[in-house]
């Protein structure tokens, strides 16, 4: 007896190339950081975002 396969009729999912953002935020990347690398701007709020919160120490300054 051969096991169910529910799923392998359906048709594949599009690959758009964007897993973690939404359309919107795909959207705000492109109008308001235009030619910025997208994972860097994300990375750089999501820092902020911990260090706001007090999940990130801020980092130490540098003494010149």
């Amino acid at each position: 007896m051969t096991a169910a396969k529910p799923g392998q009729n359906l048709p594949r999912r599009p690959s758009t190339g964007r897993r973690f953002i939404t359309a919107n935020t795909e959207i705000m990347l492109r109008d308001l950081f235009p030619g910025m690398i997208p994972s860097a701007v994300v990375e750089e709020a999501v820092r902020d975002r911990a260090i706001r919160e007090g999940r990130l120490k801020k980092p130490a300054r540098r003494q010149s």
